[in-house]
């Protein structure tokens, strides 16, 4: 019976050992693809990491919306109106994100050579544009949105704007977002010469214009 007993127990730590040696044993593809995981994670934690660090040094983020209405509009918007959503979608233009605090918002007309035209830009005082990347150390006026009205017509209510505080949570995802199309956008104005938007980019569209550029072109 001891025999017997000393048998099967003998059996039985082979299979486990054998089993155990089986699932150890890994090809040289398997290793290939968990050493790739792995660099994966690594690259990932650090990025996660650089953005914590970017986010923790830099001032809150504001979102900037606006619903400007005007019978001057010469292109017709949502029945006169000229609208914002946070997210672009079809027929709304997107939010544009500023780095705080926001301190003044206003309305600014320039010259413009067409003889029943006017641009008008909305501007607000603030350290830039997320899109420009980090803060810049004093505050200026920078362009939100612009407008084309008819001559002579009334300047829109600052109230037109909506000036919202992201989260910390929120700021983070932007900042993430933001990165990494900065990235896409650079490979491509590096490797074909446009912008990734398939646009020929051009200093008078460029975003987040200080207001001496804006009026300079």
């Amino acid at each position: 019976m001891l025999f017997k007993t000393s048998k099967i127990a003998i059996a039985l730590a082979l299979l486990v050992g054998g089993g155990i040696i089986s699932c150890q044993s890994k090809t040289p593809e398997q290793i290939a693809r968990e050493t790739e995981l792995e660099l994966i994670a690594a690259k990932e934690k650090a990025e996660a990491d650089e953005v914590k660090k970017f986010v923790d040094s830099t001032p809150d983020l504001y979102r900037v919306n606006w619903k400007v209405c005007s019978d001057g509009f010469l292109d017709r918007y949502n029945n006169g109106c000229n609208e914002s959503r946070d997210v672009r979608t079809k027929g709304f233009s997107e939010a544009v994100l500023v780095w705080g605090p926001v301190q003044e918002v206003k309305f600014v007309t320039k010259r413009h050579f067409s003889p029943n035209m006017q641009s008008v830009g909305l501007f607000v005082k603030s350290k830039g544009c997320l899109l420009l990347g980090k803060p810049e150390a004093g505050d200026q006026f920078y362009k939100i949105h612009e407008f084309s009205l008819t001559k002579g017509s009334a300047l829109p209510n600052p109230d037109s704007a909506k000036i919202d505080k992201l989260s910390p949570e929120d700021k983070t995802k932007a900042i993430g977002v933001a990165i990494n199309n900065a990235e896409d956008e650079i490979a491509s104005l590096n490797n074909f010469g446009v912008s990734s938007s398939g646009f020929i980019p051009t200093t008078a569209k460029q975003p987040c214009l200080t207001l001496e550029k804006w009026k300079n072109f």
